[in-house]
């Protein structure tokens, strides 16, 4: 099979990767959470680069590159690619802010709940252009003060601005004609590069190169460049052959020369390979789920796991999970059902009638005024 049969929508996994991904993350939060368990990740500590989590992370971009350049090639519209996409993220988030301010606060605020709803703080978090575009993360008054991730409601938010500006990328490569090439797409990501590596700062003006050394807390790496390998991956979609074969060889590489320099880069061309079988191999397709849990899991996780963790600092990693793992369903359900699948189904019924009756210019400028 080649990657470019697994994009038919009957013909993969992607769901299934992209819950995985999540648990990935989930879990390997639970080794961080608990003030009384000294656990660790074993994934991390046999590698000694990245951890559970990091890889969650890194196959979501991986996926979400090519998907996402799959579905502006399919649009060739750039007002459809935005309304599709601020509707995948937008609406979840704000539920789970809102979810944040009215049932997370109120329940765990040390402050009386005047004070705790009179606080600007509180509001604040209403805002989420702030948390998709500028890593604005959720803080509540009184809320988680005295767990290890001292007031921290959602930490995975920060990978969300990363996954917008990604999109722009797309965006910016449809709008100029290059996603129709495997040159224009090479173009693209070249582009991606260039701004992933140059800093831009308006106050003064002023241009620098990024500082490399920083990651973020236990990333050995940078998932924008997960996302580009993905939008290079779709160029390449008729030529990308999956087979189970070349995963295991991969792995048995990556095995003999782990010890090795080599090590770290043959690991990541294993994990993206292996994340691609996992994708389309046929023998996992009974496992897809039939619902798209994955973003909620990955919003509401985390909150969940710091609930678990304020009331009950003394259960180990296992325990904790176990606790917050079925509010953490729950939420995740509640946020598909109720909220994003209603949004996406909503949007493309009403793009596909756009396209369907399209309005006269005159029309359509009358409408305006």
């Amino acid at each position: 099979m080649n990657l470019s049969q697994a994009l038919s929508r009957k013909g993969n996994n992607f769901d299934l990767v992209r819950l995985v991904a999540a648990i990935l993350v989930v879990w390997c939060h639970a080794y961080l959470m608990q003030p009384n368990d000294p656990a660790i990740d074993p994934l991390g500590t046999a590698l000694g680069f990245d951890g559970l989590g990091s890889l969650g992370v890194y196959a979501f971009f991986l996926m979400s590159g090519i998907l996402v350049t799959a579905s502006y090639d399919r649009q060739r519209s750039a007002p459809r690619f935005v309304a599709l996409r601020v509707a995948r993220l937008w609406p979840a988030v704000a539920g789970g802010s809102l979810f944040a301010i009215f049932v997370i606060g109120p329940l765990f605020t040390t402050l009386p709940l005047s004070e705790y709803f009179a606080s600007h703080m509180t509001w604040m978090n209403l805002d989420n252009a702030s948390t998709l575009a500028f890593k604005r993360g959720w803080v509540l008054p009184g809320v988680f003060e005295h767990n290890r991730f001292e007031r921290d409601i959602c930490a995975p938010l920060w990978t969300l601005p990363l996954e917008v500006r990604c999109y722009l990328i797309v965006l910016v490569a449809g709008v100029l004609g290059l996603l129709s090439s495997r040159r224009g797409v090479f173009l693209a990501v070249a582009m991606g590069l260039v701004a992933f590596a140059v800093r831009v700062r308006f106050a003064p003006f002023e241009l620098s190169l990024r500082d490399f050394s920083q990651k973020a807390g236990g990333y050995s790496f940078w998932p924008e460049l997960f996302f580009m390998g993905g939008m290079l991956l779709y160029s390449w979609r008729d030529r990308v052959h999956i087979n189970g074969l070349a995963a295991t060889a991969f792995l048995m590489i990556f095995l003999v020369f782990r010890d090795t320099a080599a090590a770290q880069p043959l690991f990541y061309v294993t994990f993206v390979y292996g994340v691609l079988w996992t994708g389309s191999t046929p023998a996992l397709r009974r496992f897809v789920p039939r619902n798209d849990y994955s973003f909620g899991i990955y919003i509401y996780g985390f909150m969940m796991q710091q609930s678990v963790a304020s009331v009950a600092p003394h259960l180990n990693h296992v325990e904790a999970t176990l606790v917050a793992a079925p509010f953490i369903l729950l939420c995740a359900a509640a946020s598909w059902h109720f909220i994003e699948r209603p949004v996406l189904t909503w949007c493309r019924a009403r793009l596909a009638r756009e396209v369907a009756h399209p309005v006269p210019a005159i029309g359509a400028d009358s409408a305006a005024r």
